[in-house]
């Protein structure tokens, strides 16, 4: 058989010896598996509904226990799936949550109870599709450093290095095709493990030994054996071997979460329904806060941007203009005159109001004095011609005669 004749989709991975599969054959509309789902999709949308807002409530029902199977609407396969209980947990806010884990498409899935009904019996004895494959003749290791002989050797690992699982991954992701020939299968807490060869196609039509390649790779973090007694001696003790399916390689929470969309919407961050945790609230709440602050003070800038252009005519009526000063200074006088007089009907004259009049009266006398300079100079211009006229008649008579 050639390498690259039983081509597989890798539906969920942890590590080397953790990762979950299907044929790509069974994504055929012809395959069997096609058929069992539709016909199990049908059943549950006649018997629960289609979509949430129709999905009909059953009969009050206990918690599933870890291991009972149960129907999940999907919401994003669109229909309904089988999926094994796994865990109950209950969050800070205390709601429930479901850790399921989907048979037959290989996915871990936390989900709220409110979407999670029965399975039928009638669809409870099909075997899961989605299997779990592990590497062969492949063992975690570590350096460490001998003593006794004076020099560092490899030894194994109870768990998977970052190093190698990334790289992995890696290769996955950037391989054309993948491929992988099962040798031989035993069973762990109830779940049958195939382990065999894995290898990658890349996009330039060349095949590659995954195991070999990852030995290239990362020589110091990787044994490499030929016996299989070695190497299930070693497997057994594989801490890696028992971590929960819904959890990565380093412990870390790596489910899907179905999170039911009834309406098409824009997507945005700090709505509600696409938050899951208390941190995530806790930052709506800022967002949502500093939001309600940002409008107060745009309210307020546009209230006194209102008020400046309400009061700017009357600023523009009472202030003179600079080429306009002497019309200012004698309206000036003139409200000084008039406070002047009512002061002065009043009994309430004060000395700067005296002032201003002794200014003006001054002002007033200079006037009058150059008026009457100016007059007394045309009088005595006048005699000063009539005498000359007088004179020149005068002589002009005694010539005559």
């Amino acid at each position: 058989m050639s390498q690259v004749d039983n081509p597989i989709q890798i539906t969920h991975y942890i590590n080397p010896h953790r990762f979950y599969y299907k044929p790509e054959t069974a994504y055929m509309q012809e395959h069997e598996q096609v058929k069992f789902a539709t016909a199990f999709n049908e059943y549950c949308e006649n018997e629960y509904g289609i979509i949430f807002e129709t999905v009909r409530n059953t009969p009050s029902w206990k918690h599933p226990k870890p291991g009972d199977l149960v129907a999940l609407r999907s919401n994003q396969l669109q229909r309904w799936i089988r999926c094994e209980m796994e865990d109950v947990m209950v969050d800070v806010n205390e709601t429930t949550w479901y850790y399921l884990w989907a048979i037959d498409e290989g996915l871990p899935i936390k989900t709220l109870t409110t979407y999670v009904r029965p399975l039928p019996q009638a669809f409870g004895q099909e075997p899961a599709h989605a299997k779990r494959g592990a590497m062969i003749n492949i063992l975690p290791g570590e350096t460490q450093y001998d003593y006794m002989e004076d020099k560092p050797r490899l030894v194994p690992s109870i768990k998977w290095s970052c190093g190698i699982v990334s790289t992995l991954e890696l290769m996955l992701e950037s391989a054309e095709s993948i491929s992988f020939f099962p040798t031989t299968q035993y069973v762990l807490q109830n779940e049958t493990i195939h382990v065999g060869e894995l290898f990658i196609t890349t996009q330039s039509n060349i095949t590659h030994n995954v195991g070999k390649k990852l030995r290239e790779a990362c020589p110091n973090q990787l044994m490499f054996t030929t016996k299989d007694a070695t190497y299930f001696k070693g497997i057994v003790y594989l801490g890696a071997l028992y971590k929960q399916r819904y959890v990565n390689n380093e412990g870390f929470d790596n489910h899907v979460v179905n999170n039911f969309v009834t309406k098409i919407s824009r997507y945005d961050p700090t709505s509600p329904q696409y938050m899951d945790t208390q941190t995530d609230t806790k930052v709506y709440e800022w967002l949502k806060q500093n939001q309600e602050a940002r409008i107060a003070i745009l309210a307020q800038q546009k209230a006194a941007k209102d008020e400046n252009n309400e009061a700017s005519p009357i600023q523009q009526t009472t202030i003179p203009a600079k080429n306009n000063l002497a019309t200012a200074s004698a309206l000036k006088k003139c409200l000084e005159r008039a406070k002047y007089e009512i002061d002065k009907k009043d009994a309430t004259t004060n000395m700067t109001d005296l002032s201003i009049q002794k200014r003006d009266d001054s002002e007033h006398a200079a006037v009058s004095n150059s008026k009457r300079s100016n007059l007394m100079q045309k009088i005595k211009r006048q005699q000063v011609v009539r005498q000359m006229s007088n004179t020149g008649c005068a002589s002009s008579s005694n010539t005559s005669e």
